[in-house]
């Protein structure tokens, strides 16, 4: 009986993701291919400026295109998925005020969709590595687990973004600040072996670090993580599981009053 709660939940939630993917590009002539252009455009930004402002060259061997893209991946798929899943309970109201309706998959379904769209870029990415042959598939374990810690993250911290932002709505305002710190802390268009001092240890408590490590790692065959990194990773995601359970149970049955 509880297999088949979990089954109906899933593919409630999967259905639920798709049509949350689907209705980002509804009306768009171009649809899905939008999920590609941002972060494209984004690249060709940022490759312009550290290659030709300010002189930039290939990063341990690796074209910068390469090493920039191998990173924005991975802080795509975190940045929109926590913004995405904090703004769950708030966008998708009108199903929380339904009685009978499960408000907890909510999260989940903003997280799947965050997963969709960087999937598509993410296919992109692994193409231009293999032209590149700097990815190989004994290392897909890593893209793996890299993809998942991801997604773990996002769920964890997102479930209780979505609590907040659902109180207070300043909370989705301070989350866009500081997505945009974390992703120049984060070592996405930079080399974190030429940082030390406080740069250093913001990497080493910056758990998108760790995560585009393991992203870099799998495409690029760059240097793997710390196993300290990997572990500090691992803990922070227990912890947001552990917390945003709590709270769900003490403050999601009176969510729909907050709206």
């Amino acid at each position: 009986m509880q297999n088949n709660k979990f089954v109906v939940r899933f593919f409630m939630t999967a259905r639920l993701a798709f049509n949350d993917f689907k209705s980002k590009y509804a009306g768009s002539a171009l649809g899905a291919v939008w999920a590609l252009a941002e972060p494209i455009i984004t690249v060709l930004i940022y490759r312009f400026v550290y290659s030709v402002a300010f002189g930039g060259s290939d990063i341990d061997g690796i074209p910068y295109y390469l090493w920039l893209s191998a990173g924005i991946a991975p802080w795509f798929f975190i940045s929109d998925g926590l913004y995405g899943t904090a703004a769950a309970f708030r966008d998708y109201s009108f199903l929380v005020k339904k009685m009978r309706f499960d408000k907890s998959v909510l999260p989940s379904v903003r997280a799947m969709s965050a997963m969709l769209s960087h999937i598509i870029f993410l296919l992109l990415v692994i193409i231009l590595c293999i032209a590149n042959k700097t990815f190989s598939a004994d290392r897909l374990i890593y893209l793996i687990i890299g993809a998942a810690a991801a997604y773990i993250f996002i769920y964890s911290a997102g479930r209780i973004l979505a609590l907040l932002c659902a109180a207070y709505k300043d909370v989705l305002n301070a989350l866009g600040i500081i997505l945009n710190i974390g992703f120049w802390i984060t070592p996405i268009f930079w080399n974190p072996k030429n940082v030390s001092g406080f740069a250093a240890l913001a990497i080493k408590f910056n758990p998108a670090a760790g995560i585009v490590g393991l992203y870099r790692h799998a495409l690029l065959n760059t240097d793997i993580p710390p196993c300290s990194d990997i572990l500090y990773l691992t803990a922070i995601c227990i912890i947001l599981l552990l917390f945003g359970r709590i709270s769900e149970k003490r403050y999601l049955p009176d969510i729909a009053d907050k709206l």
